[in-house]
């Protein structure tokens, strides 16, 4: 008996395109590290790059949160940028994707918190609950 594995048609397939989408090398995910880097200044948030990692201590990924964001590639495949926030790792194919996931923490940082009264660009205070009127 033989099986036959079909997928619907909607569904996607990881083709060569896909493969392609991500970073080839070390080099290359490091090159879409340092372009995050730029994009993130050009956001005005200020990031501390090292080798093979980017700190953004400044945004956070919620309220509570004092640590920060982490982005990290790694030597070995698959190379990507690996998001790191909130205890969660995301990896992402480039600096245009890891930005668009960055994106609503970097509005976020722009605003206060109406639960613990933080000025706009300060952290949170610990265990800080949102107003569940805002968004």
């Amino acid at each position: 008996m033989s099986l036959s594995l079909t997928r619907p048609a909607d569904s996607a397939t990881r083709n060569a395109a896909d493969v392609s989408a991500w970073p080839a090398t070390a080099a290359a995910a490091d090159t879409e590290l340092a372009q995050l880097a730029a994009l993130l200044a050009e956001a005005g948030i200020t990031t501390v790059p090292a080798a093979g990692v980017l700190t953004a201590p400044g945004l956070a990924a919620g309220p509570g949160d004092t640590t920060g964001i982490r982005v990290r590639t790694t030597s070995n495949p698959p190379h990507a940028l690996y998001l790191i926030s909130a205890g969660r790792l995301t990896p992402h194919a480039g600096a245009a994707s890891a930005l668009a996931h960055l994106h609503p923490l970097i509005e976020a940082a722009d605003r206060p918190c109406d639960g613990c009264g933080a000025k706009a660009g300060a952290p949170c205070n610990p265990n800080c609950l949102p107003d569940p009127t805002t968004d």
